[in-house]
C-alpha cells in the first residue's frame, strides 16, 4: 500500500511539474518577445537619427547600406519604407526589393505615420513566418520623412530551447526530487498506523499460532499423561477379575496401586482444570483483596504437615511481621502449596524446606522456598515452568506428581503481576522466589 501511496504521488508530482512547466516556458517565451519590443524600439530609434544626422536629405541616403549594416549588428530584419509605403531597403531581401509589396496597408506602418510610432505581430506575407515589427516614422532634413521599422522572427521553439526550457528543466528537476522527498515522508507518515496495525495483526497472528501449538501439545500431553494411569487401573482390575483377585495379599497389592493411580489421575485432573480455569480468565485477580500472607502461609503449611511427616522432612516458616498483599487468597495459597509441595516431594529423608517472607525496603512482599534436595541443572531452568516438563520422570512419577504444579505458579504469579525467580544448583537444592508489588 505504501508503494501504491508513493506512486500515486510522483505520478500526480510529474503531472503536476509537467504543467507548470509548460506554462513556464510560455511565459517566459512572452517575457522575452515582450522584452525584445524595447530593444526593437530603441533600434529603430537609433537607425533613424543617424540617417536624419549625418546625411540629411533623403536623395543622399544610402538605404541599403543602412539595413544591412545595422541588421548585421543587431540580428534582426531591418526595413526602410516610403511615406507612400514603397519598400526602400530590406536586409533579408535586398535582390528582389523592387518585387515586394507596397507596405502602406501594413498595421505598425499606419500606425507609425499617424502617431510616431507603431508595433505588430502577425505572419509575414513576404516569408511566411510569424514576426513581431516595431516601427517609427523619422523625419530628415529638407521636409522629407520616412518609416524605419525593425522585426524579429518568432520562433518559439528556438526562443524556448535557448532560454525558458534550460531553467525550466532544472526547476522541474528540482521539484520533482523535492516532491519525490516530501511525498516520500507524507506517505511514510501516512501509512504509520497502517504498518503499526499490519504489525500488531501479525503478532497477534503469531501470538495465536503460538497458542494453537501450545493447545496441541497440552491436548496431546493431557492425552498421554491420562492414559498412563488409566492404563494401569485397567490393567489392574482386569488381574483382579482373574484368579489374582482371590489372593488376599495379591488383592490388597492391586487394590493399592489401583487407588494410588486413581488420585494420581484425580490430582492430574485437578491441575489441567486449574490451569484451564485460568487461563480462560474466569477467575480474575481483584486488587482490593486482601491477603494475610503469614496467615495464608501458616494454613498451607498445616494442610501440608502430613506429607512432610511421611517423608521425614521437616518445614521451616520465618516471618518477620504481618504482612498483607492485594488479590485472591484461594489462589496465593494454591502458589504456596504447590512450592512447597514441590520442595517436599524433592528433599531426601531428614532434610528441610525454608519458607521465609518479607517485606524489602521499596515496599514489595517476597516469599521464597529453599529446600536441600537434589536441585536443578542450568539447562533445565528455562523450561522448569512449562506444562508437563519434568527434569527427572521417573522420580516425578514416583513422587506422584502431575508435570503441571511449576505451571500452575506461574500462571499465579502473572495474575499477581509479581516476579518469579529460582536458584538452583546440583546437590546443593532450589530456592523459588516470587516477589509481588508494593500495596
Amino acid at each position: 500500500m505504501r508503494a501504491r501511496i508513493l506512486l500515486y504521488s510522483v505520478g500526480i508530482i510529474l503531472i503536476s511539474v509537467a504543467v507548470t512547466s509548460f506554462v513556464s516556458v510560455g511565459i517566459t517565451v512572452n517575457n522575452y518577445i515582450e522584452g525584445k519590443k524595447g530593444e526593437l524600439h530603441a533600434a529603430c530609434v537609433l537607425l533613424g537619427s543617424e540617417m536624419a544626422t549625418e546625411h540629411g536629405s533623403a536623395a543622399e541616403l544610402l538605404y541599403d547600406e543602412y539595413a544591412v549594416r545595422y541588421a548585421e549588428a543587431t540580428g534582426f530584419r531591418v526595413t526602410i519604407i516610403g511615406t507612400d509605403g514603397e519598400v526602400l531597403a530590406d536586409s533579408r531581401s535586398r535582390e528582389n526589393i523592387i518585387y515586394m509589396e507596397n507596405h502602406a496597408d501594413r498595421e505598425e506602418v499606419i500606425a507609425a505615420l499617424s502617431e510616431g510610432a507603431g508595433h505588430a505581430r502577425r505572419q509575414s506575407e513576404s516569408f511566411g513566418r510569424e514576426y513581431i515589427y516595431e516601427a517609427i516614422l523619422q523625419a530628415l532634413p529638407g521636409g522629407d520623412a520616412l518609416v524605419v521599422r525593425f522585426a524579429m522572427e518568432v520562433n518559439k521553439t528556438r526562443i524556448a530551447a535557448e532560454h525558458a526550457q534550460p531553467t525550466a528543466a532544472l526547476s522541474a528537476l528540482i521539484g520533482i526530487l523535492l516532491g519525490v522527498f516530501i511525498a516520500a515522508l507524507f506517505t511514510r507518515r501516512l501509512t504509520r498506523p497502517i504498518r503499526e496495525m499490519e504489525k500488531q495483526l501479525e503478532e497477534t497472528f503469531e501470538m495465536y499460532k503460538q497458542a494453537d501449538n501450545i493447545r496441541k501439545d497440552f491436548v496431546a500431553n493431557v492425552t498421554h499423561e491420562l492414559k498412563t494411569p488409566l492404563t494401569s487401573i485397567s490393567g489392574f482390575a482386569e488381574t483382579l477379575q482373574g484368579s489374582a483377585g482371590e489372593k488376599p495379599e495379591v488383592r490388597a497389592r492391586f487394590l493399592a496401586i489401583i487407588s494410588l493411580e486413581a488420585a494420581r489421575l484425580s490430582r492430574l485432573i485437578d491441575d489441567t482444570l486449574i490451569i484451564a480455569d485460568i487461563e480462560s480468565g474466569r477467575h480474575i485477580i481483584l486488587p482490593d483483596g486482601d491477603i494475610d500472607v503469614k496467615q495464608a502461609i501458616d494454613e498451607v503449611i498445616e494442610s501440608l504437615h502430613p506429607l512432610a511427616e511421611s517423608d521425614s522432612v521437616k518445614l521451616h516458616f520465618d516471618s518477620e511481621y504481618e504482612m498483607h498483599i492485594g488479590g485472591d487468597a484461594g489462589r496465593f495459597k494454591q502458589l504456596v502449596l504447590n512450592l512447597v509441595e514441590n520442595a517436599i516431594k524433592y528433599s531426601g529423608d531428614g532434610e528441610h524446606v525454608y519458607i521465609k517472607a518479607v517485606k524489602e525496603e521499596d515496599g514489595r512482599v517476597c516469599v521464597s522456598v529453599r529446600d536441600e534436595g537434589i536441585g536443578i541443572a542450568k539447562d533445565h531452568i528455562p523450561r522448569l515452568f512449562e506444562r508437563f516438563y519434568r527434569v527427572d520422570r521417573s522420580r516425578s512419577r514416583e513422587a506422584g506428581g502431575t508435570g503441571l504444579g511449576l505451571a500452575i505458579v506461574k500462571h499465579i504469579a502473572t495474575l499477581f503481576d509479581a516476579e518469579l525467580s529460582v536458584k538452583s544448583e546440583l546437590g546443593a537444592g532450589s530456592t523459588f522466589t516470587i516477589r509481588f508489588p508494593a500495596d
